[in-house]
Order: structure tokens, then C-alpha cells, then sequence
């Protein structure tokens, strides 16, 4: 443990003391413009810029890191971040504020892409899991210190606005004097929204609902806290044990989550918290400050626990190789619920009185549980056993990129081809034509890397693949099922279109072809898994592209739709009765098939999904 982490203590370092910082900065804010006598409507629309400026940064980060490095974006932000609170200590001018208030959020995002980059990057299989608890300790650690940090001085004065200041500087130190090289950045898009919703809505409207609590939580507590004259060290108590509460309780979450059926989980935390958010302001009225304490830090933790919960929701029905755009696109739907609870949540503050804070949580709280309660009843439960696991995630940096999520982690693949493959793909990039010219090259002069160099040059986005099959195996025929059989790996999305070359060019080869390509269609990562380990999302999706290769023969390639059929159940008996459905109806079935399937036994009927 000590090895793996003592070479990354500089940066571990720097984290702690820019979000001890951004700590003293979250309290200092508020609790100012109360002082201030800024409405709490206004106080609200200022806070809500922080998430606007988080959303940008994520969207923006990496282009910035690709374009001039780790280092400066990280130097760039700390001292960016420093100037915003430092120009808030010179005017209480609103629109001043809500400008350095987006710019704090968008450097909060560009330095978590560093820090995050940097540590996937010096992070293996065996010790991603340790390099993101321990920075989620960090980050939550100096999160909590922060808080205590407003009793070094007056809210009234500059002095605390100078303090953070100081510390977002010297955040810079450890790690611009780092000796390690900032890693090779990778583009990832986010999934769309519609795509998303159709993947998982629970998964959306509780990542949703999860910023929206949660970025109302933390942002208006204070404010709250200050109308019953919480204040200085009892107000750092205050916010702590909410900040403790939304660590702590990942972990008893995370053990039930793993354990039982997750919607059930959700549906009895949002009862629980119901409870518990309504009883904040009992315990105010009551002057019962440690059930204040005990019932916020409760609250706040199961908030805080929607949003890695949405993600393992929606990972259930993505295949492995769509985890990351998901989540990029959760990231986006969660920033934008961060923005709309300080503001709403304020509104309804200004109007209905400070308690309205709590009324407005449990009002969201018991929305979300009815559309628990439909998606309960809409569909089963996925088995436990085939659930993806929990993985805390600390939504006070959720806008950081997420190379260390250990379940979308993938190695990357040019790291494993040859030398050969590596200068094909290259070249592919810039001249596909030239590229595949140098693959028949190296394919008569050494026959056993072509299966490799196709695969390898099919990855890239204008390689057309029956092209390079036609061009390969007119030097290699020996090897046209293994060449077959390594191009629709690598591109699954182009199967269809290498089939209807083959059924006009070669139809002789053809089921033989098929039957292997069939056993292929899912993603590559699974080509040694069996059909009971996949993933519930890939097994749907591997019967899925199936069923689809035999209609696009049904409607376009009919004389040779039987013979598809036939190969394509051989190899994934689990969608015999879906295409039989698709023959029925491009009346092209016969009874030699459809005996044959009846014959075959009860487990390859065709998988739904479950959830």
C-alpha cells in the first residue's frame, strides 16, 4: 500500500490543499452574504453558477490539457481560483460574485482532470482501487478541515477571503515540482441524454435528483444554519457532520446496494431520509442542535450516495464498452441538477421562510420515490448476482473525470499491438488506402499476422472493412474465416455490410463465415467469456445484433436469409425463437427449421432484459 502510493504523495498533496480551500470557500461564501443582507434568492443564484462552471470545465478540460499540458492547467487553475475569491473580497457587487463563482467551478473541474489523469495514469488493475479510495479520503479529509478553517477570522473581514486565497496557491507547489510527465490524454464523448433515458430512466432521474438534493444540501445549509444564530465554530460543527455524513454513509450503502436488489435499496434510504430531512428543522425549532447534527449528516449521506448509485443503475443496462460515455453523460445530467437546487431550493426560501429548504428536499425526495416505485413496478428486478458493483463517488468533485472507476477501466489497446499493427493504424489515420497496401505487403510475406493487422486497421473510423477483407484474403484465402472472424471483432458495426459482400462476391463460404461471425458480434472484450458470465447488457446486445444480421438478410439478401438463420442459431441458440419471428414475418420460414428449433431445449429461449 505505502509502495503504491508514496510515489504520488505530491500530488495527494496538492489535492488536499486546494479542496481545503475550496472547504473554506463553500462555508465562507454564504455565510458572507448573509452578512451582506443579500436576499436569499440572490445568494442562491450565486451559489448555482459554481455547478455551471464545473459543467463547462468538464466539458472543456481535456481540449485545454491536450493543448498546453498537466501542469499549467493545474497551475492555471489554482491561481485563477485564487484570483476569483480574491476579486469577491474587493466588492459585493452580485454579478462580480456570480462570475468568480463560475470560474471557481471550472477550475474545480480542470484540476480534478489533472489530478484524476495523473493518477489513473500511475494506477494498474491491482491498485486502482486503492489509488481512488484513498483520494476520495483526501478529497472528503481536507473537505472537512476546510470548515474549521472560517473561525481563523471574521466572515466580516478580507482576512478569510486572503487565507483561501494562500492556500489555492501553494496547491501549486507540490506538484509543479513534481519530476512526473503529465500521461497521454484520450477523448471521451458523453452518451446523449435520450439515449441515456432509454437506457436506464431510473438511472437518469435519480443522477438527476441526486445534484439537485445534494447541490441544495450543501449549498444553502449555512444560510439556513445562520437564521437560527448557528454560527462560528458551532456553524463549522454544523457543515462538518455533513460533510462526514456524506463519506461515511457510502460505505453501509454500498454494502446494501451490492447485496440486494438496488431499487429496493434506493426506495427504503428515501424513506428513511424522508424522516430525517423533515426532522432538521424539528430539531432547530427544539434548539436540539446535536439531532440538528445527526439527522443532517444522515441526509446529506444518503443524497450524497444517489449519485454513485445512479451509475452503478445505469451501467446494469449499458454494455461494458459504453461505461464511460455513460457516465460522461451522467456527469452533465448531475452538474445540471447541481444548478437547479440552490436556486430553487432558495426561491422557495425567500417565499415560505428558511424551514422551506427541508420542505423542498422531502418534496424532491418523495418525487423520486414515486418514480422508484414505477420503475419497480414496470419491470424485474435484474439478479442480484449480475448487478454491477458499487463504487464511492464524492459528489463534490463529480465533474472530475473518471479514469479510476475500476469497472470501465479498460486497458489501452494499442499497447498490446505490434510494431507492425501500430505503424498500419497510423498510417490508416492519414491514408486508409496506403495503409491497407502496406497490410497485403506484410500479409504474404508473414500470413500470421493478418488476421492482427486487419483487426488493428479496422478500428479506424475510414477503413471500410469488406474492402480489406477483399484486398487481404486475395493474398491470404486460407485465412478468410480468421480474417472474417478478427474484422467483425473490431468492428461489429460493420458486420452487416462484410455479410452482403459475402453473400454476392462468395456465397459459397458464406455460412460457414456467418456462423463464426455470429459467435463475434458482441465487443472483443468478451470473446473468451461464455454466454452465462457476460454482462446482462452484452448478452442482450450480442442477441440483439444477431437477430438484426438475419432480418437485414430477410429484407435484403431473402435467397440466402434461410441459410443465415440457420448458421446464426447454430452459434447463439439463444435468439432461435426471435428469428423465427423475424422469418414468420418476411414469410421465409420453413419446417425444417422450425422443427429443428423446437427441438432445442428450454435454455436457449431467447433473453430478455430484466430491468
Amino acid at each position: 500500500m505505502i509502495i503504491t502510493l508514496l510515489p504520488l504523495i505530491a500530488l495527494f498533496i496538492s489535492c488536499f490543499v486546494l479542496m481545503a480551500g475550496f472547504g473554506l470557500i463553500g462555508i465562507l461564501l454564504p455565510v458572507r452574504m448573509g452578512l451582506e443582507g443579500m436576499s436569499t434568492d440572490l445568494i442562491g443564484l450565486i451559489l448555482s453558477m459554481y455547478a455551471v462552471g464545473m459543467l463547462l470545465g468538464g466539458l472543456y478540460s481535456r481540449k485545454l490539457i491536450v493543448r498546453v499540458g498537466h501542469i499549467r492547467i493545474f497551475s492555471a487553475s489554482a491561481a485563477l481560483s485564487a484570483i476569483a475569491i480574491l476579486a469577491c473580497s474587493l466588492t459585493m457587487n452580485e454579478w462580480v460574485w456570480g462570475a468568480m463563482r463560475m470560474l471557481m467551478g471550472f477550475c474545480i473541474a480542470c484540476a480534478f482532470a489533472v489530478i484524476d489523469g495523473w493518477l489513473s495514469d500511475a494506477a494498474s488493475d491491482n491498485t486502482r482501487g486503492r489509488i481512488l479510495a484513498t483520494s476520495q479520503v483526501v478529497v472528503m479529509g481536507a473537505l472537512f478541515i476546510g470548515q474549521f478553517l472560517l473561525n481563523l477570522a471574521p466572515p466580516s473581514s478580507q482576512d478569510l477571503f486572503i487565507i483561501a486565497g494562500i492556500l489555492l496557491c501553494f496547491a501549486l507547489m507540490p506538484l509543479i515540482m513534481s519530476k512526473r510527465a503529465g500521461p497521454v490524454v484520450h477523448d471521451t464523448k458523453g452518451m446523449s441524454f435520450a439515449r441515456l433515458l432509454i437506457a436506464s430512466p431510473l438511472g437518469v432521474v435519480s443522477c438527476f435528483f441526486g445534484g439537485l438534493l445534494y447541490g441544495a444540501m450543501l449549498n444553502m445549509l449555512p444560510v439556513f444554519a445562520g437564521h437560527y444564530g448557528i454560527e462560528g465554530f458551532k456553524l463549522s460543527l454544523y457543515m462538518a457532520s455533513a460533510v462526514l455524513g456524506a463519506f461515511l454513509l457510502q460505505f453501509p450503502v454500498g454494502m446494501l446496494s451490492d447485496r440486494f436488489d438496488r431499487r429496493s435499496v434506493l426506495f427504503g434510504l428515501l424513506i428513511c431520509n424522508i424522516i430525517a430531512t423533515l426532522a432538521v428543522p424539528f430539531g432547530a425549532h427544539n434548539n436540539w442542535f446535536y439531532l440538528m447534527m445527526v439527522t443532517t449528516g444522515i441526509a446529506t449521506g444518503i443524497f450524497s450516495c444517489l449519485y454513485p448509485m445512479s451509475i452503478s443503475e445505469t451501467f446494469d443496462k449499458v454494455q461494458k464498452s459504453e461505461m464511460a460515455a455513460a457516465m460522461g453523460g451522467l456527469l452533465s445530467i448531475y452538474a445540471l441538477g447541481s444548478i437547479i437546487g440552490p436556486l430553487s431550493s432558495s426561491i422557495a426560501m425567500k417565499h415560505l421562510g428558511n424551514d422551506a429548504l427541508f420542505s423542498f428536499l422531502a418534496i424532491a425526495e418523495v418525487l423520486l420515490l414515486v418514480f422508484v416505485i414505477y420503475r419497480m413496478k414496470s419491470r424485474p428486478a435484474l439478479p442480484v448476482e449480475e448487478q454491477e458493483s458499487f463504487v464511492m463517488q464524492q459528489p463534490s468533485v463529480v465533474t472530475a473525470h473518471f479514469e479510476l472507476d475500476p469497472r470501465i477501466y479498460e486497458d489501452d489497446p494499442d499497447e498490446h499491438l505490434s510494431l507492425e499493427a501500430q505503424v498500419a493504424v497510423t498510417i490508416a489515420e492519414s491514408s486508409p488506402a496506403a495503409a491497407v497496401n502496406m497490410v497485403k505487403e506484410l500479409a504474404s510475406s508473414s500470413p500470421e499476422k493478418a488476421a492482427e493487422l486487419c483487426a488493428a486497421l479496422a478500428q479506424v473510423e475510414d477503413v471500410d472493412i469488406s474492402r480489406l477483407y477483399r484486398s487481404i484474403t486475395k493474398i491470404a484465402p486460407d485465412l478468410s474465416l480468421e480474417i472474417a472472424e478478427a474484422l467483425t471483432s473490431s468492428a461489429p458495426e460493420q458486420a452487416s455490410e462484410l455479410v452482403t459482400w459475402l453473400a454476392e462476391s462468395h456465397p459459397e463460404k458464406l455460412a460457414d463465415i456467418v456462423a463464426e461471425l455470429a459467435k463475434h458480434l458482441p465487443q472483443p472484450a468478451f470473446d473468451n467469456a461464455s454466454e452465462e458470465t457476460m454482462r446482462p447488457a452484452d448478452r442482450e446486445a450480442m442477441q440483439e445484433s444477431a437477430a438484426e444480421l438475419v432480418s437485414h438478410f430477410a429484407e435484403h439478401q431473402p435467397d440466402q436469409a434461410m441459410d443465415i438463420a440457420a448458421a446464426v442459431i447454430e452459434a447463439v441458440p439463444e435468439v432461435a425463437s426471435d428469428i423465427v419471428d423475424i422469418l414468420h414475418d418476411a414469410d421465409q420460414i420453413d419446417d425444417e427449421l422450425s422443427s429443428d428449433i423446437d427441438d432445442k431445449p428450454e435454455e436457449h429461449t431467447s433473453h430478455k432484459s430484466t430491468r
